[in-house]
């Protein structure tokens, strides 16, 4: 468990950020990370704060970044698409590169509504962690010290690559205990 202060903050102030780039995973300081390897795609996951940042590398040569925090990102990296989370009620599509493409939607939730799908994300994240075959998924579930004013904020990051279609799919949720909300997410990155 990390010694970081929690700093509430508002699901306003969500920002998706996605990059047809690397990024430095470290410059967001990281609290949790996981990574899956596969011939073709590479994907490396981590949580900052109630935060993430996923990378997908496709042959090493390709890459799809999304950083879904409440932060703007430094100047230096150029985003493709960069948009606050309110504003996307309607699901994303974005032609990456002319071999990749990127899906992503958003749902915001009150907590005691979103509670089953949270739980069940959270499912998906222990039972990929058990599995004893090489796993085509991984998770991370990373939570803040519960606080005298309430529950502890929670981030779940579960990533699944199917081989045979080409894909990964990227479930998050976010939760914020003060707003008594709950901010989940999926996102697709595919080969067209």
């Amino acid at each position: 468990m990390s010694t970081l202060t929690y700093k509430d903050q508002s699901a306003a102030e969500l920002r998706l950020h996605v990059l047809a780039d690397r990024v430095d995973f470290q410059r967001f300081g990281p609290l949790a990370t996981v990574r899956l390897e596969h011939p073709q795609f590479q994907v490396q996951a981590s949580i900052i704060g109630t935060s993430h940042i996923i990378h997908i590398a496709y042959d090493n040569t390709q890459h799809v970044c999304e950083i879904l925090a409440c932060t703007d990102i430094p100047p230096a990296l150029q985003s493709t698409f960069s948009d606050w989370i309110v504003n996307l009620t309607r699901p994303i599509d974005l032609q990456l590169t002319p071999a990749l493409h990127y899906h992503f939607a958003a749902q915001r939730t009150g907590s005691q509504r979103g509670q089953p799908a949270f739980q069940a994300l959270a499912q998906h994240i222990v039972q990929a962690g058990t599995d004893t075959a090489p796993s085509s998924s991984a998770g991370l579930d990373y939570s803040f010290p519960a606080t005298s004013r309430g529950p502890a904020p929670q981030t779940l990051v579960w990533v699944m690559l199917d081989k045979p279609s080409q894909r990964v799919t990227l479930k998050t949720a976010h939760s914020y205990p003060n707003e008594d909300t709950i901010i989940f997410s999926d996102s697709c990155v595919s080969l067209t």
